[in-house]
């Protein structure tokens, strides 16, 4: 892989794919942040690998590889085709009870078809475990194929992934709004405390889940110094839920280059960045190994 190569960010909102390329060597520094608009459902397009529709989502990514020299691409995992549980330590540290746990999660899927990773959670013996099944990302793959790096981002990733590249020490919440799901990934002091998703038939129905999901998981509606809300659907959603959060934190977009803590050629745009936050935090290309 030519290591002077960009790393290229994609991220999907309905029939809006968002990308963004970095400028390799220039820290926090983009060559380009642009979307494309389709006439079909993207994320559905890709893991059914839709005959109609599944080429031009290749093609265009392909030409945005070969116009801006992309040697590695990292593009978000739909949270919904995953499986997030956190694991006392005595199940983390059983390979038997581990592996029980997993198939318990993941019952009628072969474990050779089981992609596991694991996040350590603060102040804590207990991990974080993602699951995905291989099978689901099969579209992924095969869209992918003509880069020579690949790599898939969950929206519990991109949460550490903002953490790292702001340097944030501080309690923040991190909500991704999307059209038929929105997920919520929780830091206290910079560490991860905890993470969950919550789908929706109609957004109307999110401040009952809203309620009844934090009833179970007290750190939704804990005290955060900051809540950062992004995704195609963010000002929709914090227009629903803005009387639980607005006494829990301040709530930011990430409608500005400068709120992102990065810079790009381009200083205006025809659609929000906020919608493109995922694709620009993963162009940042945060090496997470040398934390």
């Amino acid at each position: 892989m030519d290591p002077s190569g960009a790393c290229l960010g994609v991220c999907y909102a309905d029939n809006q794919l968002y990308y963004s390329v970095n400028s390799p060597g220039e820290k926090s520094r983009l060559s380009h942040i642009g979307s494309i608009d389709y006439t079909f459902d993207i994320e559905n397009a890709i893991i059914t690998g839709s005959k109609n529709e599944f080429p031009a989502i290749k093609s265009a990514l392909d030409s945005i590889r070969q116009e801006y020299n992309c040697t590695s691409v990292k593009i978000l995992s739909p949270a919904i085709e995953e499986c997030w549980s956190i694991v006392p330590r005595a199940v983390f540290e059983d390979p038997a009870e581990r592996e029980a746990h997993i198939q318990l999660l993941m019952h009628g899927v072969e474990r050779s078809e089981i992609q596991t990773t694991w996040h350590k959670v603060h102040k804590s013996g207990s991990r974080l475990m993602l699951l995905r099944n291989n099978q689901s990302m099969m579209g992924f793959n095969y869209l992918l194929r003509s880069f020579g790096n690949t790599e898939y981002v969950s929206d519990i990733e991109l949460a550490i992934d903002w953490q790292l590249h702001t340097r944030n020490s501080g309690s923040f919440l991190m909500i991704h709004c999307q059209n038929k799901y929105i997920s919520a990934t929780s830091f206290i002091l910079g560490k991860l405390r905890g993470c969950t998703y919550i789908e929706f038939e109609h957004l109307t129905d999110l401040p009952y889940l809203w309620n009844l999901f934090s009833a179970r998981l007290p750190w939704l509606r804990g005290i955060h110094d900051e809540n950062f809300v992004f995704g195609h659907y963010s000002s929709e959603v914090a227009g629903l839920l803005n009387p639980y959060w607005r006494d829990h934190g301040e709530i930011q977009y990430f409608n500005m280059l400068d709120e992102l803590n990065v810079d790009a050629k381009e200083k205006t745009y025809g659609f929000k960045l906020g919608s493109a936050f995922p694709a620009i935090i993963m162009s940042l290309d945060i090496d997470t190994r040398n934390v």
